[in-house]
């Protein structure tokens, strides 16, 4: 699930809900936000959530720079960080998250179906991932068809093998007792504590992912919708498939191996993974916009939840026909991963990949489902 589409069979209980922080805080979210914002649940007084704001990041304009962040971990426990790329072009902000797998049993942690899940992220790894080819769709300020071009951009690496959305440390009998720490919804509290100063001014963020990064985004919204308050976060998530997975106990698995912490308040979030979607959408309402893109039978999603080609896309229709009326869809036939690696890939009645990211983010009357 991610940029390094690994795929190997993998197969609990709920540890963690709601986000409780222990820190003190200059800045506590009172749900006063922007007219233009819109209202959701998300801004209720009863959602805890404070940021203990460092300082703010200072970095050359249009340029990757790494920042250290101390209290982001890998899954080995080495400290990480994430790449930063800020521009005076508007009080915009594209944060990508980025994908690579998952595991939640020692046999496939250590097949490596989750990617570094055993490196160090320092600052070379993670400056050549934001800086990929691949990810140019999104990143390119010269490319006047990127809707995200005048952004300022952030990088978030992913090194947790949790969908960025775990709090603890598992210990696996892997060749001997191994620590992982699965820590990756901590890791955004990390990172939110330098953004959020950041970015004191800015008026819409995207929060986006690929793969297993796009289930972090749509996991966490919530959470970056409280961080900045003063800010439109809308999620776009592609090929982080919200559907639920094989009925053989892989789910639970997952659940009490990371520690998964779901959007606040979510009814059945423990019970299957396709209720996320829903509850992510019902917190941060309308205007705000969730996109999820995907291949309707993606084999790489078929093999880490258990399902065949026809089960996932059986998955995918429901979703879309029950998605709240702040998410739209876009299927494209067949089992590839990943449709930002195709850009120019078109529906049967011609819309592109790229024209309907324009749509999105432009706030286009005419953005809708797509594809079959």
């Amino acid at each position: 699930m991610g940029r390094g589409m690994h795929a190997r069979s993998c197969s609990s209980m709920l540890l963690g809900l709601l986000l409780m922080s222990a820190c003190a805080t200059p800045f506590e979210d009172t749900g006063n936000v922007r007219p233009d914002a819109g209202t959701g649940d998300y801004d209720l007084p009863s959602i805890p959530y404070t940021v203990d704001a460092g300082a703010p990041i200072d970095a050359a304009k249009e340029t990757w720079t790494f920042v250290p962040v101390p209290d982001a971990h890998c899954a080995n426990g080495s400290s990480t960080g994430m790449a930063i790329n800020l521009t005076d072009r508007s009080k915009r902000v594209f944060v990508f998250l980025a994908g690579g797998g998952a595991c939640w049993e020692a046999a496939a942690c250590a097949l490596g179906t989750a990617t570094h899940i055993t490196d160090t992220m320092g600052a070379d790894p993670v400056l050549a991932e934001a800086q990929a080819a691949d990810l140019a769709v999104l990143f390119d300020r010269a490319n006047p068809q990127n809707p995200f071009r005048d952004a300022s951009f952030v990088y978030v690496p992913y090194c947790t093998g949790d969908l960025h959305a775990g709090t603890r440390v598992h210990t696996y009998d892997w060749f001997g007792p191994k620590n992982v720490e699965h820590v990756g919804a901590r890791n955004l509290d990390a990172y939110l504590r330098r953004l959020q100063p950041t970015f004191p001014e800015a008026d819409r963020v995207w929060l986006a992912g690929i793969s297993a990064g796009g289930y972090g985004a749509t996991f966490n919204a919530w959470r970056v919708q409280k961080a900045l308050p003063w800010a439109r976060v809308d999620v776009l998530n592609d090929s982080g498939l919200i559907i639920d997975t094989a009925g053989d106990g892989r789910y639970g698995t997952l659940r009490a191996n990371w520690g998964v912490e779901f959007p606040p308040g979510c009814t059945g979030c423990d019970a299957g993974l396709s209720a996320v979607l829903g509850a992510s959408a019902r917190l941060l309402t309308a205007p705000r916009r969730h996109a999820m893109l995907g291949y309707l039978q993606d084999g790489t999603i078929s093999t880490y939840f258990g399902l065949n080609g026809a089960q996932v896309q059986a998955g995918l229709e429901a979703a879309r026909a029950s998605a709240e009326p702040n998410v739209k869809t876009f299927y494209l036939p067949g089992n590839p991963h990943v449709l930002l690696a195709h850009p120019d890939a078109a529906t049967g009645a011609g819309l592109t990949v790229r024209a309907w990211l324009q749509q999105f983010a432009g706030d286009d009357p005419a953005w809708s489902h797509a594809g079959p």
